[in-house]
């Protein structure tokens, strides 16, 4: 598979050696728009690694898959003009801001013969054991999802290649809800099979202060908040999501997600990494599974993306999954600006072409 990477702006530069090692893919260039506000990043990024400087057209007509990696609030852009040239689509998190540009990936996605998803961790060893576990019915019946994901260090926003692409909205969306809210809203999706009915939210964005100085706090954006959850038929969830002062464990993001059940429950912690169950029997068992979380996800991401186009599969995020994990994050930003009135999160409008 040819891989394009569309605008060379946060995690390209991780992404390149990462697709390199992998067989059977090749990395056709780097390509962006010509009024690009990164068009620097790119240039950068082709110089580092070593890969071709394209324009976009010229890129799109050489690639398979275009690897959208600009600033947030470009990735609906990039996104759009790809699937309009037939080419599939990954796009890099969050996939969309607000829930208008994941309707128009999704519109754009259903008129091309391209395949559609987005950079995502459910293919991680933890989330995909924990799946297998509450799909087996081990745990009984899912009654609540907890999540957390927090980012380890960089206060000041040091841990980021550049801090406005996180605290910028211009450029970002938002803070940290923005940056990390997806996760968890499409980790619990996954698990649990059920749409989010009504969400509420604080966070430590104005008109609180953030909970550190530095870029959240110029930017007025979030480094923390929490998200309850009312999914249907009665299941509940909560989220956490935060830039804290040190890391809960030796990775760079630190997450957990535990499912609780009608006849226990499964907890996945990717720092361990491992998996634990609990049953109401008193039986438990906790394993070690796979490496590094974030790695082995990706790589796995790419493989079974590439095995998608060639074997005609759905992918594992869809545009449907996007549009619901970014309606989550709008509705959680949305209530938490008002204090924690709840929220219901959008709905794809129909008749929209």
């Amino acid at each position: 598979m040819r891989i394009l990477i569309a605008s060379g702006v946060r995690h390209a530069r991780d992404y390149v050696p990462l697709l390199r090692s992998m067989p059977g893919i090749e990395v056709v260039g780097c390509a962006d728009t010509a009024d690009s506000p990164f068009a620097e990043d790119s240039a950068a990024l082709a110089g580092a690694t070593g890969i071709p400087l394209l324009d976009l057209d010229q890129g799109l007509a050489r690639c398979d898959i275009a690897l959208v990696c600009s600033e947030p609030t470009r990735h609906v852009d990039l996104a759009v003009r790809a699937l309009e040239a037939d080419r599939h689509v990954l796009v890099d998190k969050p996939a969309a801001t607000d829930t208008r540009g994941a309707q128009r990936l999704w519109d754009a996605a259903d008129r091309s013969r391209g395949l559609l998803s987005a950079v995502h961790r459910l293919h991680s060893p933890q989330i995909a054991r924990a799946r297998r576990i509450v799909d087996s019915g081990a745990i009984g019946l899912p009654l609540a999802v907890d999540a957390e994901w927090l980012a380890a260090g960089g206060l000041d926003g040091a841990t980021v290649e550049r801090p406005e692409l996180v605290c910028d909205p211009a450029l970002s969306g938002g803070g940290e809800l923005m940056n990390f809210g997806w996760y968890p809203a499409l980790a619990i999706r996954h698990l649990t099979g059920l749409e989010v009915e009504e969400v509420v939210a604080f966070s430590s964005a104005a008109p609180h202060a953030p909970l550190f100085d530095g870029p959240h706090g110029a930017h007025g954006v979030e480094d923390a908040a929490v998200l309850s959850l009312r999914l249907r038929n009665g299941v509940v969830a909560t989220a956490t999501v935060a830039r804290t002062p040190a890391g809960v464990g030796p990775a760079p993001v630190s997450s957990t997600v535990r499912v609780l059940g009608s006849h226990g429950h499964v907890l996945a912690d990717e720092d361990a990494p491992s998996v634990a169950v609990r049953a109401a029997d008193g039986y438990s068992v906790s394993r070690p599974v796979g490496g590094p979380a974030g790695v082995t996800a990706l790589r796995r991401l790419f493989t079974e993306f590439c095995d998608d186009i060639r074997y005609a599969r759905t992918p594992l995020v869809t545009a449907a999954d996007i549009h619901a994990a970014v309606a989550v994050v709008e509705a959680a930003l949305s209530s938490a600006r008002e204090d924690g009135v709840p929220v219901a999160p959008a709905v794809r409008a129909t008749g929209v072409a």
